[in-house]
Order: C-alpha cells, then structure tokens, then sequence
C-alpha cells in the first residue's frame, strides 16, 4: 500500500494543481479523497476535472470544509485544498451516492446493498461524506442501516462544511459535484481500518444507573432526582470544575455496551446536557432509558488534549502494523478557538503516527464507532487509520 497527502493554499489553479503534484505520488491511486475551503466556489467544477486528470485517480470523493488540514497543518478559515490518495493491492474501492428520497424509498436491505455495492457476505469499511442540510435528517437511520448489514464494518467521515444555508456545501464523487445527498467508498479486501474517536472529554463524579427516565428526560438517578444528584456533582467539584459547569462545558456520558464491567475512556457516548426540566429532571441530547449507566462528563481543551493523546496512545500500542496513512475529521468547534494554539489535532496525529500520509477537514459532525455502533459526534476528533493487515 502506498498513500500520500499534499495542501496548497494557492488560488490560481495551475499553480494549486502543481503544488498538489508535487506532494503525491507518481503511481495512479486506487481511491482519493478532496477537502476543499469554500473560497474556492467558483472553480469547484474544473478544480475536479484538473485533479481527476492530473492525478487520475481510479475513484474519489471529497467535500467542502470550513478548515482544511493537511499533512502537517490545519488551514483555518482561509483558502486551502488538500488531496489525499490510496493505492492498494487487491483492494477493491466502491463509490456511491445515497440521497434523502432515496433512503425513504429504500425498503428493503437489498435496496441499500444494490446501491452500496456490497454483498451481504463481505467483510466492508465505509468513508462517508454526507451534506449536513439535505442529508442531516436521514443520517442516524442511515448509519444504523450500514451498521446491521455489515456488522463489523468500521463507518467513518464527517460532514461537509463551510455553508450555512441549504446549497452552499459541496460534495463530490467523481466528476460529480453535488450539493445535495451523501457520497461515500467501501473498501472491501486486504486492508485494515482502526478507528480512534475522541470526544474530548474527561469524567466528573462517577457513574450512576438511570432508574426512571422518558425520552431524552432524566428523572432520576439511583432512585434520587437527577438534579439532586447532579448539585451533589457540583459540590464535590474543585473550583476549577465548577467554574467550567457553570460555562456550559457539562455534558452526558452514557455508556453504550453495558456488558463491560468497568467504564473508561472510549466507553462513553457524550451527548449534550440541554437543561432543567420541572426542577428535578435533566433533559439531554439523546434518548435515554432505564437501566443505562451514565456519567458527567466535563470538556476544556487540555480534557480535550489529553483525551485525544491518550486514545491515540493505546489504539497505537495495540497495532500489530504501523498505519501508513490516515483521515482526520475535525469539529469545526475545535481548532484554534478552543485549543491554546495551532495545528492541535493533525499535530497530535502526526506525534503517533510516523511516516503516516494524513489530510482531512473540520466538519460539522464527525462520525465514527463508539463500542460497536456507529455514531454522529460533536466537538470530536474522529481518525481512520490504514494498515496492512497482519498475516494470517
């Protein structure tokens, strides 16, 4: 396998094509990726058609990004392009667009594989772009979807940004460039994909089963109101915790394979703590149901960091194999507005990872696994890693 990763923030497309050049390889690649600022709206069309002739890689998707990042550098909020290729032996690379009409017309699973190109017997990983505006409603069910029909699979991407209204976005497949839908490629054959998704977030208090709830509403927690409960979290903080609970930086854990015995980083789905309802209930970003466990959680950016540096820490001494390339999705709610400096997510990427070809973008949803479902994350940083797989 063989992967290489190239950024330019020029505007002039020849001299964007011969920067992007220079940094990729000189074999044709299996499968490309391009991440592209929305400064460039006007020459989205022949920018693809300069790529996929310069380049010519055999499939490619990309979309557009509000920041962009490259093999060393996170791009933000000006112009940036960054052009990501794959070449694999004996992998076989799929492209597909999936749009909202046709989720709700899909009725059975066959519908879906017809569509995706997979069997129902393979052994597929899937990078997914879907446009936030018109694909947003569909794309729980939809990854709920790929999770039951491959089960195993790894599905990760994020969402296209830089807009902020319907039609601003770009998603592109090909030749195609679209502003509507979800594009994406299964990889199907010798490859492996390892996923590290960090929310960002660090525990406060410990964990507590959810004893009465309905919906997304908390009602009680070990038999006691939520709110009780969660003022006793708040008194046994420490004066730094409290100031960051009274920013709004408390946020729900909970846990998503309640079949382990111990709970710890990577374990928690974190979901947005949305308020107080009749005095003694919490109301949180999710559905929740008796029986679950879950925690508060606090995010900053030094949880952020060491969260990230920790997840990346063990999921690399675990590696049979190194990875010698690797997509990064970023929450456009990170970046330099939350972290004390530059670069914060490539950088910590690049540290554990040597000699590995990364590119991505700030997203406005990042997707990734959790346990073994797949899940639209906020303020996250999801990472695939591509390894060869080990013998035997």
């Amino acid at each position: 396998m063989e992967f290489h990763s190239a950024i330019t923030t020029q505007r002039d497309l020849d001299r964007i094509i011969g920067e992007i050049s220079e940094g990729l390889g000189s074999e044709r690649p299996d499968f490309a990726t391009i991440f592209v600022s929305p400064h460039h709206e006007d020459q989205y069309d022949a920018l693809l058609e300069k790529v996929l002739d310069t380049v010519r890689p055999r499939n490619l998707i990309g979309c557009t990004g509000e920041s962009i990042i490259g093999p060393n550098h996170e791009i933000e909020n000006s112009p940036a392009i960054a052009v990501w290729t794959a070449k694999f032996d004996g992998v076989q690379v799929f492209p597909f667009l999936v749009d909202l009409d046709d989720v709700n017309q899909f009725d059975t699973a066959d519908q879906w594989r017809d569509r995706i190109g997979i069997e129902e017997d393979a052994a597929a990983d899937f990078i997914i772009l879907p446009e936030p505006f018109s694909f947003g409603p569909a794309l729980e069910h939809s990854l709920g979807v790929l999770d039951q029909l491959y089960p195993g699979s790894k599905v990760v991407g994020g969402l296209a940004s830089g807009g902020t209204q319907p039609g601003q976005n770009r998603i592109f497949m090909n030749d195609q460039v679209l502003r509507q839908g979800m594009v994406g490629v299964s990889l199907v054959g010798p490859v492996q994909l390892d996923t590290v998704v960090s929310q960002g977030c660090r525990p406060i208090g410990e964990p507590f089963v959810v004893t009465k709830a309905e919906s997304n509403v908390i009602q009680e927690l070990r038999g006691m109101p939520a709110m009780h409960v969660l003022k006793a979290v708040f008194e046994s903080a420490d004066a730094d915790d409290k100031k960051l609970i009274q920013q709004g930086r408390l946020h729900i854990g909970s846990v998503v394979d309640e079949t382990k015995g111990d709970f710890g980083p990577g374990d928690f789905l974190i979901r947005n703590l949305m308020g107080v309802v009749e005095e003694t209930s919490i109301a949180v970003a999710a559905l929740i149901r008796p029986g679950q466990t879950i925690q508060f959680h606090l995010r900053d950016a030094a949880s952020a960091d060491a969260d990230m540096c920790n997840l990346m820490e063990k999921r690399m001494e675990k590696l049979p194999t190194q990875p010698k390339g690797a997509l990064l999705f970023s929450c456009n709610g990170r970046g330099q507005n939350f972290f004390p400096g530059p670069h914060h997510d490539i950088s910590v990427v690049n540290d554990f990872t040597k000699d590995c070809a990364v590119a991505g973008f700030f997203a406005m949803g990042e997707i990734g696994p959790v346990g073994n479902k797949t899940f639209i994350h906020g303020f996250t940083s999801s990472v695939v890693l591509f390894r060869e797989p080990e013998e035997g």
